[in-house]
């Protein structure tokens, strides 16, 4: 069986996004003092440790389970869809694809494993404190964003 070049390159996306989230996620626990903000660049971008038990937010907060199973269907869902696409997408909608499932499986292990989630990227946009978050809510973000352009893009073509 002869491995399909864009699907290992996809993969290795997947993978490396996994990694560097699971991997700041331990040095962050074991680094930064919870709830303690250390200045990256001050009044911009912190480093700040707290624990989510709950969604974007801290929605659902104590729901561990629901969120468990939201997390996981999310995440075959996406990834079902993107083997049902990939022969015939766009990279730009596959790439989104793999972070965004990257994303979702992050955190899922996180909440699974410990109910909660590792936070530590803090900043502050013109003033406003932006909730705290992770490398896998960023794969999210983008993920999901490259994702709709991508399809936008497939069906001007169509």
């Amino acid at each position: 069986m002869k491995l399909n070049k864009r699907l290992i390159y996809l993969a290795a996306i997947f993978t490396l996004v996994l990694a560097l989230d699971q991997l700041t996620k331990v040095w962050a626990a074991e680094a930064l003092t919870l709830n303690t903000a250390i200045p990256v660049i001050r009044n911009f971008f912190y480093l700040t440790l707290v624990y989510n038990r709950g969604a974007a937010w801290s929605i659902l907060s104590g729901n561990r389970w629901l969120l468990v199973a939201t997390s996981s269907s999310a995440t075959i869902g996406f990834t079902y869809y993107y083997f049902k696409i990939y022969k015939k997408s766009k990279d730009i909608t596959l790439i989104g694809l793999s972070l965004t499932i990257a994303g979702t499986f992050g955190n899922l292990i996180d909440r699974a494993l410990f109910g909660e989630v590792v936070d530590f990227l803090d900043f502050y946009i013109f003033g406003y404190n932006y909730p705290v978050f992770n490398f896998a809510d960023t794969a999210l973000v983008i993920g999901m964003g490259l994702l709709i352009l991508g399809i936008y893009l497939e069906d001007q073509i169509k």
